[in-house]
Protein backbone atom coordinates (compact mmCIF):
# COMPACT_ATOMS: atom_id res chain seq x y z
CA UNK A 1 0.00 0.00 0.00
CA UNK A 2 3.30 2.36 -0.39
CA UNK A 3 1.51 3.89 -3.39
CA UNK A 4 -0.03 6.19 -0.70
CA UNK A 5 2.65 8.00 0.15
CA UNK A 6 2.71 11.68 -0.46
CA UNK A 7 4.28 14.65 -0.20
CA UNK A 8 2.39 15.18 2.87
CA UNK A 9 3.62 11.77 4.46
CA UNK A 10 5.23 12.06 7.40
CA UNK A 11 7.80 9.70 9.44
CA UNK A 12 6.60 7.19 10.59
CA UNK A 13 7.59 5.10 13.56
CA UNK A 14 9.12 2.15 11.93
CA UNK A 15 11.64 4.90 10.48
CA UNK A 16 15.03 3.71 11.58
CA UNK A 17 17.56 6.04 12.45
CA UNK A 18 19.46 7.01 9.24
CA UNK A 19 15.85 7.55 7.79
CA UNK A 20 15.25 10.00 10.31
CA UNK A 21 18.15 11.58 9.98
CA UNK A 22 18.11 12.42 6.01
CA UNK A 23 14.18 13.09 6.42
CA UNK A 24 14.90 16.01 8.02
CA UNK A 25 16.89 17.42 4.74
CA UNK A 26 16.04 14.87 1.91
CA UNK A 27 12.40 14.23 2.69
CA UNK A 28 11.48 13.60 -1.20
CA UNK A 29 14.30 11.20 -1.43
CA UNK A 30 13.47 9.52 1.38
CA UNK A 31 9.75 9.07 0.38
CA UNK A 32 11.16 7.55 -2.86
CA UNK A 33 13.09 4.74 -1.28
CA UNK A 34 10.05 3.97 0.74
CA UNK A 35 7.74 3.47 -1.71
CA UNK A 36 7.64 0.13 -3.23
CA UNK A 37 4.64 -0.08 -5.18
CA UNK A 38 3.22 2.58 -7.84
CA UNK A 39 0.02 1.83 -8.83
CA UNK A 40 -2.92 0.90 -6.25
CA UNK A 41 -4.72 -1.76 -4.95
CA UNK A 42 -7.23 -1.97 -7.85
CA UNK A 43 -4.76 -2.08 -10.62
CA UNK A 44 -2.66 -4.35 -8.65
CA UNK A 45 -5.80 -7.18 -8.28
CA UNK A 46 -6.18 -6.75 -12.14
CA UNK A 47 -2.57 -7.62 -12.55
CA UNK A 48 -3.17 -10.93 -10.98
CA UNK A 49 -1.71 -9.87 -7.33
CA UNK A 50 -3.45 -11.80 -4.65
CA UNK A 51 -1.03 -11.25 -1.82
CA UNK A 52 -0.58 -8.38 -0.12
CA UNK A 53 1.98 -7.39 3.00
CA UNK A 54 1.21 -4.74 5.30
CA UNK A 55 2.73 -2.50 7.58
CA UNK A 56 0.42 -1.12 9.97
CA UNK A 57 1.29 1.66 12.03
CA UNK A 58 -1.10 3.91 15.02
CA UNK A 59 -1.32 7.33 15.39
CA UNK A 60 -4.17 8.98 17.20
CA UNK A 61 -6.11 6.71 17.63
CA UNK A 62 -6.16 5.76 13.76
CA UNK A 63 -4.60 2.86 11.72
CA UNK A 64 -2.30 4.00 8.81
CA UNK A 65 0.01 1.49 6.30
CA UNK A 66 3.47 2.64 6.61
CA UNK A 67 7.38 2.04 5.37
CA UNK A 68 9.82 4.65 6.81
CA UNK A 69 7.14 6.95 6.31
CA UNK A 70 3.09 7.18 6.66
CA UNK A 71 0.73 6.25 3.48
CA UNK A 72 -3.17 6.01 3.49
CA UNK A 73 -5.48 4.89 6.61
CA UNK A 74 -5.96 1.13 6.33
CA UNK A 75 -9.62 0.70 5.16
CA UNK A 76 -9.38 3.57 2.71
CA UNK A 77 -7.63 0.77 -0.14
CA UNK A 78 -9.45 -2.31 1.65
CA UNK A 79 -12.84 -0.82 0.68
CA UNK A 80 -11.71 -1.01 -3.39
CA UNK A 81 -10.48 -4.38 -2.58
CA UNK A 82 -14.03 -5.65 -0.83
CA UNK A 83 -15.97 -3.79 -3.73
CA UNK A 84 -13.78 -5.95 -6.32
CA UNK A 85 -14.43 -9.20 -4.28
CA UNK A 86 -18.23 -8.41 -4.50
CA UNK A 87 -17.93 -8.02 -8.18
CA UNK A 88 -15.27 -11.48 -8.23
CA UNK A 89 -16.96 -13.63 -6.27
CA UNK A 90 -14.49 -16.77 -7.41
CA UNK A 91 -11.23 -14.92 -6.07
CA UNK A 92 -9.68 -15.26 -3.20
CA UNK A 93 -7.11 -12.09 -1.83
CA UNK A 94 -4.49 -12.75 1.11
CA UNK A 95 -3.87 -9.61 3.26
CA UNK A 96 -0.53 -10.55 5.46
CA UNK A 97 -0.37 -7.99 8.28
CA UNK A 98 3.78 -8.62 8.91
CA UNK A 99 4.10 -5.65 11.37
CA UNK A 100 3.00 -3.57 13.61
CA UNK A 101 4.14 0.31 15.22
CA UNK A 102 3.24 2.10 18.18
CA UNK A 103 -0.13 -0.71 18.96
CA UNK A 104 -0.84 -0.88 22.22
CA UNK A 105 -3.04 -4.55 23.39
CA UNK A 106 -6.03 -2.36 23.53
CA UNK A 107 -5.21 -1.14 20.10
CA UNK A 108 -4.55 -4.47 18.72
CA UNK A 109 -8.30 -5.67 20.12
CA UNK A 110 -9.65 -2.61 18.25
CA UNK A 111 -8.06 -3.28 14.51
CA UNK A 112 -9.53 -7.20 15.46
CA UNK A 113 -13.21 -5.99 15.67
CA UNK A 114 -12.76 -3.49 12.79
CA UNK A 115 -11.24 -6.10 10.50
CA UNK A 116 -13.53 -8.73 11.23
CA UNK A 117 -16.44 -6.33 10.90
CA UNK A 118 -15.22 -4.66 8.21
CA UNK A 119 -15.11 -8.79 6.39
CA UNK A 120 -17.72 -10.45 7.95
CA UNK A 121 -18.42 -13.85 6.35
CA UNK A 122 -15.46 -13.38 3.35
CA UNK A 123 -12.93 -14.46 6.10
CA UNK A 124 -11.66 -17.94 5.58
CA UNK A 125 -10.92 -19.04 9.32
CA UNK A 126 -8.97 -21.30 11.17
CA UNK A 127 -12.66 -22.92 11.75
CA UNK A 128 -13.57 -23.46 8.15
CA UNK A 129 -10.84 -25.89 8.08
CA UNK A 130 -7.11 -26.30 7.62
CA UNK A 131 -5.22 -24.28 5.10
CA UNK A 132 -4.56 -27.64 2.80
CA UNK A 133 -8.33 -27.54 2.21
CA UNK A 134 -8.70 -23.76 1.45
CA UNK A 135 -8.74 -24.16 -2.39
CA UNK A 136 -10.30 -22.44 -5.06
CA UNK A 137 -13.61 -24.40 -4.93
CA UNK A 138 -13.87 -25.04 -1.29
CA UNK A 139 -13.94 -20.80 -0.90
CA UNK A 140 -16.36 -20.52 -3.61
CA UNK A 141 -18.70 -23.04 -1.74
CA UNK A 142 -18.07 -21.73 2.28
CA UNK A 143 -18.16 -17.81 -0.06
CA UNK A 144 -15.11 -16.80 1.62
CA UNK A 145 -12.85 -14.79 -0.22
CA UNK A 146 -10.55 -13.10 2.26
CA UNK A 147 -7.54 -14.69 4.12
CA UNK A 148 -5.84 -12.64 7.15
CA UNK A 149 -2.51 -13.99 8.63
CA UNK A 150 -1.96 -11.40 11.53
CA UNK A 151 1.94 -11.74 12.61
CA UNK A 152 3.51 -10.76 16.14
CA UNK A 153 0.45 -10.24 17.94
CA UNK A 154 0.73 -9.87 21.61
CA UNK A 155 -2.65 -11.55 22.52
CA UNK A 156 -4.40 -14.49 21.04
CA UNK A 157 -5.65 -14.53 18.07
CA UNK A 158 -9.39 -13.84 16.80
CA UNK A 159 -10.20 -17.71 15.41
CA UNK A 160 -10.99 -15.55 11.96
CA UNK A 161 -7.28 -14.60 11.59
CA UNK A 162 -4.44 -17.21 10.57
CA UNK A 163 -1.27 -17.08 12.90
CA UNK A 164 2.10 -16.34 12.01
CA UNK A 165 3.50 -20.09 12.17
CA UNK A 166 0.65 -21.44 9.68
CA UNK A 167 2.22 -19.24 6.38
CA UNK A 168 6.43 -18.49 7.13
CA UNK A 169 7.48 -15.71 5.11
CA UNK A 170 11.38 -15.81 6.09
CA UNK A 171 13.02 -12.59 5.19
CA UNK A 172 16.31 -12.72 3.12
CA UNK A 173 17.90 -9.16 4.31
CA UNK A 174 20.07 -9.22 1.72
CA UNK A 175 21.54 -6.73 -0.64
CA UNK A 176 22.80 -8.44 -3.77
CA UNK A 177 20.62 -10.55 -6.37
CA UNK A 178 23.23 -13.63 -6.16
CA UNK A 179 22.58 -14.38 -2.65
CA UNK A 180 18.67 -13.59 -2.46
CA UNK A 181 18.12 -16.63 -4.92
CA UNK A 182 20.77 -18.70 -1.92
CA UNK A 183 18.43 -17.56 0.58
CA UNK A 184 15.16 -18.34 -1.28
CA UNK A 185 16.33 -21.58 -2.77
CA UNK A 186 17.51 -22.89 0.89
CA UNK A 187 14.86 -21.42 2.61
CA UNK A 188 12.17 -23.08 0.70
CA UNK A 189 13.85 -26.58 2.10
CA UNK A 190 11.92 -25.69 5.22
CA UNK A 191 8.39 -25.50 3.97
CA UNK A 192 6.17 -28.05 6.02
CA UNK A 193 3.24 -29.26 3.31
CA UNK A 194 0.63 -28.45 6.06
CA UNK A 195 1.99 -24.78 5.65
CA UNK A 196 1.33 -21.35 3.17
CA UNK A 197 4.69 -20.27 2.02
CA UNK A 198 5.85 -16.43 0.80
CA UNK A 199 8.69 -16.24 -1.29
CA UNK A 200 10.08 -12.83 -0.67
CA UNK A 201 11.55 -11.37 -4.01
CA UNK A 202 13.33 -8.46 -3.05
CA UNK A 203 16.55 -7.09 -1.38
CA UNK A 204 16.99 -4.77 1.56
CA UNK A 205 19.03 -2.11 0.80
CA UNK A 206 21.76 -1.00 3.41
CA UNK A 207 22.39 2.77 4.35
CA UNK A 208 25.69 2.25 1.86
CA UNK A 209 23.71 0.85 -0.84
CA UNK A 210 21.01 3.74 -0.88
CA UNK A 211 24.23 6.53 -0.37
CA UNK A 212 25.84 5.22 -3.38
CA UNK A 213 22.27 5.46 -5.44
CA UNK A 214 21.12 8.28 -3.22
CA UNK A 215 19.20 10.29 -6.53
CA UNK A 216 17.84 6.90 -7.10
CA UNK A 217 14.60 4.69 -5.76
CA UNK A 218 13.56 1.27 -5.18
CA UNK A 219 12.05 0.97 -8.64
CA UNK A 220 15.91 0.49 -9.78
CA UNK A 221 16.11 -1.77 -7.59
CA UNK A 222 13.72 -4.02 -8.36
CA UNK A 223 14.56 -4.31 -12.29
CA UNK A 224 17.32 -5.80 -11.21
CA UNK A 225 16.01 -8.26 -9.44
CA UNK A 226 13.13 -9.14 -11.62
CA UNK A 227 15.65 -9.38 -14.61
CA UNK A 228 18.25 -11.50 -12.71
CA UNK A 229 15.34 -13.78 -10.68
CA UNK A 230 13.53 -14.45 -13.84
CA UNK A 231 14.82 -17.99 -14.42
CA UNK A 232 14.64 -19.66 -10.96
CA UNK A 233 10.96 -18.30 -10.93
CA UNK A 234 9.72 -19.79 -14.17
CA UNK A 235 11.66 -23.21 -13.10
CA UNK A 236 9.55 -23.03 -10.12
CA UNK A 237 6.70 -25.68 -9.52
CA UNK A 238 3.82 -24.99 -7.34
CA UNK A 239 1.08 -27.28 -5.52
CA UNK A 240 0.78 -29.22 -2.75
CA UNK A 241 3.41 -31.89 -1.83
CA UNK A 242 3.88 -35.07 0.59
CA UNK A 243 6.17 -34.73 3.37
CA UNK A 244 8.84 -36.57 1.64
CA UNK A 245 8.73 -34.57 -1.24
CA UNK A 246 10.72 -31.42 -2.26
CA UNK A 247 8.53 -28.77 -1.45
CA UNK A 248 6.88 -26.46 -3.76
CA UNK A 249 6.21 -23.00 -3.75
CA UNK A 250 3.05 -20.70 -2.93
CA UNK A 251 2.90 -16.92 -2.77
CA UNK A 252 5.46 -14.62 -4.61
CA UNK A 253 6.21 -11.10 -3.21
CA UNK A 254 7.98 -8.33 -5.06
CA UNK A 255 8.13 -4.71 -5.40
CA UNK A 256 6.94 -2.56 -8.50
CA UNK A 257 4.47 -5.82 -10.06
CA UNK A 258 3.89 -3.12 -12.54
CA UNK A 259 7.28 -2.74 -13.92
CA UNK A 260 7.39 -3.85 -17.82
CA UNK A 261 3.65 -4.34 -17.99
CA UNK A 262 3.19 -6.55 -15.01
CA UNK A 263 5.44 -9.51 -16.05
CA UNK A 264 6.61 -10.42 -12.55
CA UNK A 265 2.85 -11.44 -12.08
CA UNK A 266 2.70 -12.87 -15.27
CA UNK A 267 5.38 -15.09 -14.76
CA UNK A 268 4.37 -16.34 -11.49
CA UNK A 269 0.72 -16.66 -12.62
CA UNK A 270 1.96 -18.75 -15.59
CA UNK A 271 3.27 -20.99 -12.89
CA UNK A 272 -0.07 -22.71 -12.21
CA UNK A 273 -0.40 -24.05 -15.44
CA UNK A 274 1.99 -26.84 -13.84
CA UNK A 275 -0.79 -27.24 -11.56
CA UNK A 276 -3.22 -28.21 -14.29
CA UNK A 277 -0.88 -29.92 -16.48
CA UNK A 278 -0.51 -31.94 -13.34
CA UNK A 279 -4.12 -32.90 -12.57
CA UNK A 280 -4.12 -33.63 -16.06
CA UNK A 281 -1.93 -36.53 -15.78
CA UNK A 282 -3.33 -37.46 -12.29
CA UNK A 283 -6.98 -38.17 -14.16
CA UNK A 284 -5.28 -39.88 -17.01
CA UNK A 285 -3.57 -42.11 -14.74
CA UNK A 286 -6.78 -42.74 -12.44
CA UNK A 287 -8.42 -44.03 -15.62
CA UNK A 288 -5.88 -46.26 -16.52
CA UNK A 289 -5.90 -47.81 -13.35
Amino acid sequence: MTYGISGKSKIAPDAEPAIRRWHRFFPCIVRRWCKTQACGVLEQLQAGVRYFDLRIAQEDGKFYYCHGVFAMEVFEPLLELRQFLETHPEEVVILDLQHFYALTVAHHQQLHKELIQFFGQLLYSTVDGPLNDCSLNRCLQLRRQVVIIYRRCPIPLPLRFWPSFAWPTPWPNKASVKKLQSFLEDSLLSRQPHQGYVSQCLITPTGRYIAFRFFLTLKSTAKKVDKKLEPWIVEQVPGPFEVKETPRVNVFLADFVNLKDGQFCNLVLELNSKIQIQMSKDKELEKSS
